[in-house]
């Protein structure tokens, strides 16, 4: 099949709003990640000026740690069709990486969490906000590249944001409740994300509804976070101070930056 000049090869990952293939760039011969949003979405105007905007700022982002964005293309048609054309990244995304081999020690988690970090401290020094992430969003390549995906829902770090959007178990208080936000909103993310890798499980994954979850993001504590490994005895507190001080139910008594984070960060490596 072919869409533009993009030969599809194969599919490589479904969501609620896309779908992903792997494509060969007919003008190049190069792998790219086409992403196709899902018919009828952009209909709302709300919806289409959105994805012009977020397109834009993505467009824009150049690191290292942050999957390039190479184009997008909206059809005028009467049916619009959005597609973003991405970096291809040959490798697995941090969620299947620990579904396959479990919890991760104290200093994979930091080594990690350091490259997502670079990535987020870049684009918040863009003025653009992630809000979605998770493990999934965090790319390990071949070569053992940490590269953050999926700016799809990124907003500008001087606006304010209230519509709910974003991963429900990932997402900071004041997200959820669609009040403002800022670049502390994706901190709080890292927190459980951390939590995750660090344990193999997410806070509050027995939450039975959407309501039950919300309530405790807003009233209860991250759970304590233990480990089966036995060289992260000495890690084990700094660890859980990491996770609540990036997770604090108050902004301000979160680290205010990613640079707060990384100084912290550095305890897991050394």
């Amino acid at each position: 099949m072919r869409i533009f000049n993009y030969e599809i090869v194969k599919p490589i990952n479904s969501g609620g709003t896309a779908n992903v293939y792997l494509a060969v760039d007919l003008h190049n011969g190069l792998p790219v990640a086409l992403k196709k949003l899902k018919n009828g979405l952009l209909e709302n105007p709300v919806m289409l000026e959105k994805f012009i905007d977020e397109a834009n700022r993505y467009l824009y982002l150049n690191h290292p740690n942050i999957v390039k964005l190479k184009d997008f293309i909206l059809t005028e048609e009467t049916k619009k069709e959005g597609y973003l054309i991405m970096e291809y990244v040959d490798g697995l995304n941090l969620k299947n990486f620990v579904e396959q081999v479990g919890a991760l020690p104290a200093q994979n988690v930091g080594l990690f969490t350091m490259e997502v970090l670079a990535a987020l401290e870049y684009a918040h020094n863009q003025n653009v906000l992630h809000l979605d992430i998770k493990p999934a969003n965090i790319m390990l390549s071949d070569s053992n590249q940490i590269k953050l995906i999926d700016f799809g829902i990124s907003s500008d770090t001087k606006k304010s944001m209230k519509e709910i959007m974003g991963s429900p178990f990932y997402m900071s208080p004041e997200q959820i409740s669609g009040k403002d936000i800022d670049v502390r909103s994706d901190i709080y993310s890292v927190g459980v994300t951390i939590y995750e890798l660090f344990t193999g499980k997410l806070p509050f994954q027995d939450s039975k509804t959407r309501e039950e979850l919300f309530d405790r993001i807003k009233s209860a504590d991250i759970p304590k976070a233990n480990t089966n490994f036995e060289g992260d005895s000495i890690y084990i507190k700094t660890v859980n101070e990491i996770i609540q001080n990036c997770t604090a139910k108050n902004p301000g008594d979160r680290y205010q930056n990613c640079d707060q984070l990384q100084n912290e960060i550095v305890k897991l490596l050394n």
